[in-house]
């Protein structure tokens, strides 16, 4: 029987690894939302559509992530050496 070469099993491989890994990302991201959703619907928010909730979540992730880079060492003009 002739042995697979090792360039496919890498394949496969990293093909297996990347769909474990989108699947543990989509996971989290739905939690997140959905349970954003409940929480929206247990404070009585009305919203016009899950649109509407998805710009939200991710203009505050955006906004978050600038805020968090501009105190680090990289965004900061003090750490700058001149």
């Amino acid at each position: 029987m002739k042995r697979k070469s090792r360039g496919m099993d890498r394949l496969i491989a990293f093909f297996i690894v990347g769909a474990m890994v989108l699947i543990i990302l989509a996971i989290l991201m739905g939690s997140y939302f959905f349970g954003f959703i409940g929480f929206l619907k247990v404070m009585g928010v009305e919203y016009e559509s899950y649109w509407a909730i998805y710009l939200f979540l991710f203009f505050i992730f955006v906004f978050g992530f600038i805020a968090y880079f501009k105190d680090t060492h990289f965004l900061n003009e003090e750490c700058q050496t001149e």
